[in-house]
């Protein structure tokens, strides 16, 4: 990792930090903020996706594929931004799936690094348990409770969560292949 990817990690864990607390200060608006956070996130994955396909993708074998994504990712944070009264079961669905999806792939990735002897397993075991856990706390709290302000706090702590990773990987040693 060179050193302005270093910054700019650096940079997106304060920026998370600085979410999380905002999330909690403002407790029962707090999910308008959640709200908006997921909106602009998918809205802007949607733009570098096309992005994306339209500078390179377009000229690869399934190219396609990065087109209908960020068009469909695109749609679903513009609607995203629209939902005001059922707010709190999009947020809930939204959790849910990235937590549940992020988990499983990480429990997956630290089997396969566990069964390669690879030694940063653990960190991804526990990353993958974290992801599912949170994953049932949105389920729970979101789709059967109901309650915002806990979801909220749900997502906070996710950013939270985020951050340290990202604070980790920031020191973390790198390796760095040299080809003489």
């Amino acid at each position: 990792m060179s050193f302005t990817q270093r910054v700019r990690t650096v940079l997106g864990a304060l920026g998370s930090f600085l979410g999380a607390v905002l999330m909690v200060a403002l407790e029962e608006e707090g999910y308008i903020l959640v709200l908006i956070f997921l909106s602009v996130s998918l809205m802007l994955y949607g733009l570098r996706e096309l992005i994306f396909y339209f500078t390179m993708a377009r000229h690869m074998v399934d190219g396609r594929a990065a087109l209908y994504m960020g068009i469909i990712v695109l749609d679903f944070g513009a609607f995203a931004m629209t939902i005001t009264d059922q707010a709190g079961v999009f947020i809930a669905l939204y959790l849910l799936g990235a937590y549940a999806f992020s988990g499983v792939i990480d429990i997956l990735r630290a089997l396969e690094a566990k069964k390669q002897e690879a030694g940063s397993w653990r960190l991804n075991l526990t990353e993958g348990i974290l992801n599912l856990v949170f994953a049932i706390g949105a389920a729970v709290f979101g789709l059967l409770i109901g309650d915002m302000q806990d979801l909220t706090l749900i997502y906070a702590s996710g950013l939270v969560y985020s951050g340290i990773l990202k604070l980790i990987s920031v020191f973390r040693k790198s390796a760095i292949v040299y080809i003489p």
